[in-house]
């Protein structure tokens, strides 16, 4: 049972299985027998607040009029228009026991609302638009224009009860287009498509009888932080994801304007993709409670971070594989979370009114809220390892530039500054679309949650192959595959059955692997002088949350006043071969990292028995990327085989600082196997 004391989602009771990345909108128990007259409650009038995704409704030729940002408002609603919610037959949702179980009916009247215009030049009028409940789906709510049709609807709610239980704040939903819409403008693929986000603040004007509000004031037997308990088998971290689905929300030209002019276009374009990610916390003895405070507030309690506002974060990134050679070609910032909503719990579970995460305890982050300016930030402003925000000098606040004697923040909460663009995975067109046959192109999404402390940062991520879909004014991720617990590198190279070729690299600034392929050519490539059999050695170095951090000198570092002076990621990668190894190295293939610009492509040079990549000063291998460096020679693949890859971080002096042993290639030698 959720209780109505925490924060509580309204998208998802369960998940049934970890395969199924959709996130469904029913809950397990829908039968009506279960709706009881004492366990109603009715809110009544209050604020509704709508952004809308114009660039995918303009792709569709619709634009939405009079819903322009109110000025004004927190940073946090920057981008929302406000409209006031006046009372109507008032909604109704059923709590029994007070827990959360599902919308039950009624509706809310929002006045001078919006309209929507269509392409063929019709107006569909919300000025007095109704949220009305939806009896096949009791967790969402129709959104329905001035004619009484439900041409938008809203999904994966997360809410909380505030002011002592008098009011019903939804923090974030997502607008979603209805069938209907999609039907009557002929786009029939704007069916179910993230088309905006709202936030609501209802008042209660009912509550069942003789319900009474928690004091505020009292002490919790809990959480249970991490690190804490008894000193031979402390808390420990360790969150799961669960499941996610990514959806394409825009495009535009390479110039910044208009639409994308899709795959057959000559404009190589900017797609933006943004997922829907599910995490749960894991459910052992010793299982941790993870503090989750939004931006800009303290906690009560005595955690590891002290008055720190620490929660998880969520990153996404975008892979492809051509002819064998894994690249990849999307990332996004850091989307920082704000509640969690606590699905599922285990019994007894600590949930802090929505700012801890309990045992067995799920939460969802819904395209809507993944899309939105005032939650999404640089990744360089986090120190990966250990979860930990650096809010002093980030873009939210103050954001001067850095040093150790500037302390450039206030405690207040600025605008981010982004746009609809920025902190996104934005994708090239280019690198959407299939390479020519025979070549075998495939597509990958991945999914990340970084929590504070986490014992096993691989089972908080997942990847899922896709096929994009694209035409001009939108992308889609197509057909999306099952859903894989761990990296996508894990899928091009198999770390159990080829541990020579996939080998951990990890320290106590972070966790890194390397990991190489083999291609047999049919021919070698006439540049490179060689004759008989040639081989291409494709080795990836994925850094998931490798970064040396400077802080700023106490008193600064501490508490609130977190704040970083720089953060690095790897500057160099040498890789030692075997003796006298003939290599060749492709000057337009030899590397590749996640953009189109050559200009910052890493340096190539071969030394006695080792090649060397080396970064230019503008793109150090950072936090959650994977570049990729190739060569060809005509040394036969052994896995036996085995020599230091190393890594160095000081830019302009590689002293190199971590090694691993990997396969690389060896004069004279000869292994009998599948390397495709």
């Amino acid at each position: 049972m959720i209780r109505l004391r925490n924060w509580v989602a309204v998208f998802s009771l369960a998940v049934a299985s970890t395969l199924n990345a959709s996130t469904p909108d029913q809950p397990l128990d829908s039968s009506a027998d279960q709706i009881k007259g004492n366990e109603q409650w009715l809110v009544n009038g209050g604020e509704f607040k709508i952004r809308f995704n114009r660039d995918l409704l303009a792709a569709k030729g619709v634009r939405a009029f009079g819903a322009q940002p109110t000025s004004g408002q927190n940073p946090e609603d920057e981008e929302f228009a406000v409209f006031p919610l006046v009372p109507k037959q008032g909604l109704q949702f059923n709590a029994p026991e007070g827990g959360f179980d599902r919308f039950t009916g009624g509706t809310l009247g929002i006045a001078g609302g919006f309209s929507l215009k269509l392409p063929n030049g019709e107006k569909l009028s919300f000025r007095n638009a109704v949220l009305r409940h939806n009896h096949d789906q009791p967790m969402r709510l129709e959104l329905v224009s001035d004619d009484g049709q439900a041409w938008l609807y809203l999904n994966h709610l997360m809410y909380k009860m505030v002011r002592d239980d008098t009011g019903f704040f939804v923090r974030s939903a997502d607008l979603r287009a209805s069938a209907g819409l999609a039907y009557k403008i002929g786009r029939p693929e704007l069916a179910d498509e993230y088309v905006g986000e709202v936030k609501m603040l209802a008042n209660v004007v009912q509550r069942p009888f003789g319900y009474k509000p928690m004091d505020a004031k009292a002490v919790l037997a809990c959480p249970d932080f991490h690190g804490t308990g008894p000193a031979n088998d402390p808390f420990q971290a360790d969150v799961l994801m669960e499941s996610y689905s990514m959806s394409g929300t825009r495009c535009r030209n390479s110039d910044g304007s208009g639409t994308c002019d899709g795959p057959a276009g000559s404009n190589d374009g900017d797609v933006v993709f943004t997922p829907s990610s599910t995490l749960r916390n894991s459910n052992k003895a010793n299982t941790a409670d993870v503090p989750w405070y939004q931006k800009f507030t303290t906690s009560p309690h005595n955690y590891p971070y002290p008055l720190n506002d620490q929660h998880p974060y969520l990153i996404w990134n975008m892979y492809r594989i051509i002819d064998g050679q894994l690249e990849q070609v999307g990332a996004s910032g850091v989307k920082h979370a704000f509640l969690t909503t606590n699905t599922g719990c285990a019994a007894g579970a600590c949930t802090g009114s929505g700012h801890i995460l309990g045992k067995n305890c799920g939460d969802t982050y819904g395209t809507g809220n993944n899309d939105n300016s005032s939650s999404l930030g640089p990744r360089s402003e986090l120190v990966p390892a250990t979860g930990q925000w650096a809010r002093c000098n980030s873009i939210y606040d103050d954001g001067n530039p850095v040093s150790p004697t500037n302390m450039a923040c206030d405690g207040q909460q600025d605008s981010s500054g982004n746009t609809e663009y920025m902190q996104r995975l934005v994708v090239k067109e280019s690198k959407l679309v299939a390479a020519p046959a025979p070549a075998v192109t495939q597509f990958f999404s991945e999914s990340w949650y970084i929590v504070q402390d986490d014992i096993d940062i691989y089972n908080t991520m997942a990847h899922r192959s896709m096929t994009p879909n694209g035409a001009a004014g939108s992308w889609s991720p197509g057909t999306q595959g099952s859903f894989v617990l761990g990296p996508v590198l894990n899928t091009w190279v198999n770390p159990t059955t080829q541990s020579t070729q996939n080998v951990d690299l990890s320290s106590a600034e972070g966790h890194s692997r390397i990991a190489v392929k083999v291609r047999t050519l049919d021919s070698c490539p006439a540049a490179s002088g060689f004759s008989g059999t040639c081989y291409r050695y494709d080795y990836v170095v994925n850094n998931f949350d490798f970064a040396r951090v400077q802080f700023m000198p106490p008193p600064n570092h501490a508490g609130l006043n977190l704040g970083l002076v720089s953060s690095q990621g790897y500057s160099a990668f040498k890789l030692n071969t075997g003796s006298q190894v003939p290599i060749w190295l492709d000057p337009d293939a030899h590397f590749a990292d996640i953009d189109v610009d050559a200009g910052n492509n890493w340096v190539a040079a071969l030394g006695t028995d080792s090649v060397t990549w080396t970064a230019p000063a503008n793109n150090q291998l950072k936090w959650g990327t994977l570049y990729r460096f190739s060569f060809v020679t005509t040394a036969a693949p052994n896995p036996t085989f085995t020599q230091n890859a190393q890594l160095a971080v000081a830019l302009g002096d590689p002293g190199f600082e971590f090694a691993r042993r990997i396969m690389v290639p060896n004069v004279g030698t000869l292994f009998e196997g599948n390397f495709e």
